[in-house]
């Protein structure tokens, strides 16, 4: 038989016994031909993509809630560092990213940097952001001149509470049948939690109004009782909070 073809596949097969055996079979020329010839900066080009997924992982699955309107630079800063990374591993896998360009350093910086103000986004809304809060009405006694009812706020849960509550307040006729009172109805809400502010407003039938919770971080309550027409009989139709930070 002739010489060996150069550049064959060397196999081997390497056996030891004792307490650590070690085996070695089927060492391929070519898999050690491949790592040695992989471009460490075409690697680089995939980081910024990696970081992107990362991101867009982690708010999936920590998502703090909230009105989408406040996540408007989370999703630009995040679609923007995407693209960019996108962009940035192709070049890295047609072998762009291996010439040392300002212009290939600029595109990898510039994705990774809009990725990680996209996170810094997110953190930004889960320490600061609004957080809807459900406002239970208690008592049964329907509202009139004498009548009192109280809306209550649960504790915010654990990394949720903001500084300040911003109730929505809509009060209806308890019969819809009868003729309507709304329009000569005014409401009179106290805080009966101590250090919520302030402790007493009147407002219309139909409101939104801002209380300062001074710190507290349990429950508030606040009495609400009316003033309208004799005869006039209303209820609470809707009673919404949302928690915010100056």
């Amino acid at each position: 038989m002739g010489p060996e073809h150069p550049g064959a596949d060397q196999r081997t097969h390497i056996n030891s016994s004792g307490r650590q055996a070690v085996t070695v079979g089927h060492a391929d020329r070519s898999t050690f031909t491949f790592l040695r010839n992989v471009d460490p900066r075409s690697l680089a080009a995939l980081l910024p993509l990696l970081v992107a997924v990362g991101t867009a992982g982690y708010a999936a699955l920590s998502w703090p809630g909230g009105p989408q309107n406040q996540y408007v630079w989370f999703y630009a800063a995040l679609a923007a560092g995407f693209a960019l990374s996108v962009r940035c591993a192709i070049a890295g896998s047609a072998g762009v990213s291996g010439k040392r360009s300002t212009a290939g350093l600029l595109l990898l910086a510039s994705s990774l940097v809009l990725s990680v103000l996209g996170l810094a986004g997110l953190e930004n809304v889960r320490r600061n952001g609004e957080i809807p809060v459900e406002i239970s009405v208690r008592g049964t006694q329907a509202l009139t001149g004498s009548g009192t009812q109280t809306l209550v706020m649960p504790a915010p849960a654990t990394g949720k509470a903001r500084d300040r509550l911003r109730l929505a307040l809509t009060l209806t006729d308890d019969d819809p049948a009868s003729p309507t009172c709304v329009h000569k109805t005014t409401a009179t809400l106290t805080a009966l939690t101590p250090g919520v502010t302030p402790g007493v407003q009147r407002v219309p039938a139909e409101s939104v109004v801002e209380f300062d919770l001074g710190g507290q971080r349990g429950e508030v309550t606040i009495e609400i009782s009316v003033q309208t027409r004799q005869n006039c009989v209303l209820r609470v139709a809707r009673a919404g909070g949302t928690l915010f930070n100056d």
